[in-house]
């Protein structure tokens, strides 16, 4: 049996991770790499944001015939099946951690 990825029809509102910023200067002024943990959830979503709407434009343009080549359309839902694996697990992994978090005795 196939698998098969349902595209998200809505973009995810990312504002909700704000508290992030809440605390404080210090974690804000991290250089010039600007590698804080919300910088880089941000790539993530805007990753999978960006191949998603790719795949959905590449699966279009086959369908009215703008595409002569099917293989970039087929790279492009690659990149775009792995964006969002990669988020998932990424997901997974800091629910897995807040919760051996919220486990520990104080």
């Amino acid at each position: 049996m196939a698998d098969f990825i349902v595209p998200i029809s809505s973009k995810i509102n990312v504002k909700k991770i704000d508290w992030l910023d809440e605390r404080g200067p210090a974690v804000q002024e991290q250089g010039p790499e600007d590698s804080t943990f919300r910088t880089i959830l941000d790539g993530i979503v805007n990753n999978v944001e960006t191949t998603q709407a790719q795949t959905k434009l590449d699966s279009y343009n086959l369908s009215i015939g703008n595409m002569d080549d099917m293989h970039t359309m087929l790279i492009n839902a690659t990149k775009a099946e792995l964006a969002l694996q990669t988020m998932v697990e990424l997901r997974n992994k800091l629910l897995d951690a807040y919760t051996e978090v919220m486990r520990t005795n104080l």
